[in-house]
């Protein structure tokens, strides 16, 4: 047989139950019984004083029974007669045998009854009493044969009904038990499946009312929060596998660039002249690229490590003044407008935060950029700088063809590019630029959105907690 400890909840439970509503059971019966017995007694007791008062009550020499008055008696009944010296009288007395009790048996206090035994073991139930001032006693006494037969009787009964009372219990507790116990016998079912590799099981019918039922609600929020971690991280370092593939792809195709270059310059296909002046230009100019690229991924770098930002009062219009006029000076032939939120305006609102002047300066610059490369040399660009509310707001709007809706959700991921039939080796972006753009508002506090431009085009909003003049 296994050890307790070894058992099951269930086998635990019923054993427990079975055995307390035992306990429980037996003492309700044997006091029960102890009562009956007790008030069976008082009866006889009670029998007993009610046949002595004659005997306490009648005149000096006006008692005398005669002899075998009381022979006929029933078998459960005695009356013994002593007289003034303390002999039994046996004439006016009940025969003895073994089965009553000894004709010495007289005792006890006048008036109180007792209980005697008898040779063959049977209990009586006896009184004592003074017969007048004669100086004679005598000795009343009941049989308690039906008194035990009756109590053992019931006892036999008791046992009988403890028996299938506890039987009953014991499967009722089962049935009950097992009741309880299916929220955990599903969170077992459930557990064997996480070990298997399934995070999308959940504990059935779980009620907030019960224990089981809470403890059902924590497993399915805890599976809830592991699913969604996993998946989080199964998202990461599919993020982290394409990233690496994205940037060793992009470090490649100048590096590939280089060595040719190099390689037709040491085979002497690249003479000193217009010729060899043109291999030291694109080396250099895939060189430069390519710096720009793991600065670029330096960068975020350590953006993610989260360093401290060097923040002071910055002029949001000041930074897309500037932004506009280094556009002029590089793509002269675009159009890059300098706007307030609204066209209604005629006046630009102070749009002032705190923040790093270079990032900031980087983040317009990127989305100027962005907006130059990414549309026809038609389209106008427009910076528009204001307050919304508590937030100051920095948008670059163009009217060209917009963004694609099913590229609008990743064009903040590192290396996505919308565009996917523009070669890089033709001077198309790394797409970074918009990751950097997102890490930098983010370490802001702040947030950037893609939106569509009225009438056509994409709109880059950039929002920041503003400060007031007085700060």
């Amino acid at each position: 047989m296994r050890s307790w400890r070894f058992w099951t909840l269930k086998s635990r439970l019923v054993l427990v139950v079975a055995v307390l509503s035992g306990i429980a059971l037996v003492v309700a019966n044997v006091a029960g019984v102890l009562l009956i017995r007790k008030y069976l007694e008082n009866r006889i007791d009670d029998q007993l004083i009610a046949i002595s008062r004659p005997l306490a009550d009648a005149p000096q020499g006006g008692f005398g029974p005669r002899p075998g008055r009381f022979r006929g008696l029933g078998p459960d009944q005695i009356m013994y007669f002593y007289n003034a010296d303390g002999t039994l009288d046996a004439a006016r007395s009940s025969p003895a045998d073994d089965t009553r009790p000894v004709t010495d048996a007289i005792g006890g206090g006048a008036g109180l009854p007792y209980t005697v035994s008898t040779v063959a073991g049977a209990d009586w139930r006896v009184l004592t009493v003074d017969i007048a001032d004669t100086g004679e006693r005598a000795l009343i006494g009941y049989s308690l044969v039906e008194v035990e037969q009756t109590t053992d009787q019931l006892m036999l009964i008791d046992a009988g009904v403890l028996l299938l009372v506890l039987t009953l219990l014991g499967f009722g507790a089962a049935f009950v038990v097992r009741i309880g116990l299916r929220p955990l016998t599903e969170m077992e079912a459930v557990a064997a499946d996480i070990s298997g590799g399934n995070l999308s099981g959940r504990v059935p019918g779980t009620d907030p009312h019960t224990e089981p039922g809470r403890l059902g609600l924590a497993l399915n929020a805890m599976l809830t929060r592991i699913e969604g971690e996993v998946d989080a991280r199964t998202a990461s370092e599919q993020r982290l596998r394409q990233f690496v593939a994205d940037a060793s792809h992009e470090l490649r195709t100048p590096l590939t660039s280089i060595r040719g270059w190099a390689e037709l310059y040491r085979r002497g296909g690249s003479p000193p002249g217009p010729q060899l002046d043109e291999t030291m230009g694109r080396i250099e100019a895939e060189s430069a690229r390519m710096a720009v690229l793991v600065e670029d991924l330096l960068r975020l770098a350590r953006m993610d490590q989260h360093r401290t930002l060097d923040l002071r009062r910055i002029d949001l219009l000041e930074i897309a003044a500037d932004t506009i006029r280094d556009a002029h000076a590089r793509m002269p032939g675009r159009q890059v407008l300098l706007a307030g939120l609204s066209d209604e305006e005629d006046t630009f609102e102070p749009a002032t935060v705190l923040g790093d002047d270079h990032g900031l300066r980087q983040v317009v610059t990127n989305l100027v950029a962005n907006a130059l490369s990414h549309t026809p040399p038609e389209t106008t660009v427009t910076v528009r700088v204001g307050l919304d509310g508590d937030e100051a707001v920095l948008a670059v709007c163009d009217d060209g063809p917009g963004v694609p809706t099913e590229h609008a959700p990743r064009v903040f991921e590192r290396l996505y590019r919308a565009d996917s039939s523009r070669s890089r080796a033709k001077g198309g972006g790394s797409g970074l630029g918009l990751a950097i753009v997102a890490a930098i508002v983010a370490q802001h506090g702040g947030r950037v959105e893609l939106r569509d431009t009225p009438g056509g085009g994409a709109t880059f909003r950039v929002a920041l907690p503003a400060v007031s003049d007085s700060v």
